[in-house]
């Protein structure tokens, strides 16, 4: 390479470089587009989602049949529903209605089978903040304690009284995050106390096992030797 070359290929490297940092060292002298959330938002983020956004499902427990229809729609299985029946009106009642938000894959199978057959009591949101530390929080027990009775319908679904969107759902996952981890962590106390015995049990029992065909084995030994 003679010296004209080598010129060349540095005055092209510097070029090259100046060129690149040119576009950077513009972006020094322009106004931040970038906006703190939430803080520094125009409107609340909630209120510029699309008009069929799908956020968190929550249920309307005071016009819930308890039909199960969602829970039965649901492809993956995230909706859990009890009924009992009340000892004080002899009447079936629900004792639990948990959603796995965690495990839930937002198609709204469960909204429209509540929605088209039912009274609509179970709908998606507009609610999305659901940062949480682990899975625990993202389960959503509607029903904290007791019994709720079951909504009886009207025959004109257009009575049901129907309440706002987004407050059951902030309700169930401040419960969520409050009391979810606690009740989760007895129920893997007593998990792992159920699979300490069993494997104590299971150890005997081979240890059991073991031994006969040790005995069975000596047995053969001193038969063969006599």
């Amino acid at each position: 390479m003679d010296l004209a070359q080598y010129i060349k290929s540095i005055s092209s490297a510097a070029n090259t470089i100046l060129e690149g940092m040119a576009v950077t060292f513009s972006h020094l002298f322009r106004e931040p587009i970038t906006v703190q959330y939430p803080d520094k938002t125009d409107r609340p983020v909630t209120e510029m989602l699309p008009p069929r956004y799908r956020g968190f499902l929550e249920v309307q427990m005071d016009i819930c049949t308890g039909c199960k229809r969602c829970e039965r729609a649901c492809p993956i299985e995230c909706i859990a529903i009890d009924l009992e029946k009340d000892p004080a009106t002899k009447k079936q009642a629900m004792s639990r209605f948990d959603i796995d938000m965690g495990k839930c894959m937002y198609c709204g199978l469960c909204v429209e089978a509540c929605k088209n057959e039912s009274t609509g009591a179970i709908r998606h949101t507009r609610e999305f903040e659901g940062a949480a530390p682990t899975l625990d929080h993202l389960t959503f027990r509607f029903i904290p304690e007791g019994l709720v009775p079951l909504y009886k319908a009207p025959k004109d679904l257009g009575e049901v009284p129907v309440g706002e969107y987004g407050p059951h759902a902030r309700e169930a996952r401040e419960r969520a995050m409050r009391d979810n981890p606690a009740a989760l962590e007895e129920l893997r106390a007593i998990w792992r106390a159920e699979s300490g015995k069993s494997g104590k049990s299971g150890k005997s029992g081979k240890e059991k096992s073991a031994g006969g065909a040790g005995g069975e084995e000596a047995g053969g030994a001193g038969g063969a030797g006599g």
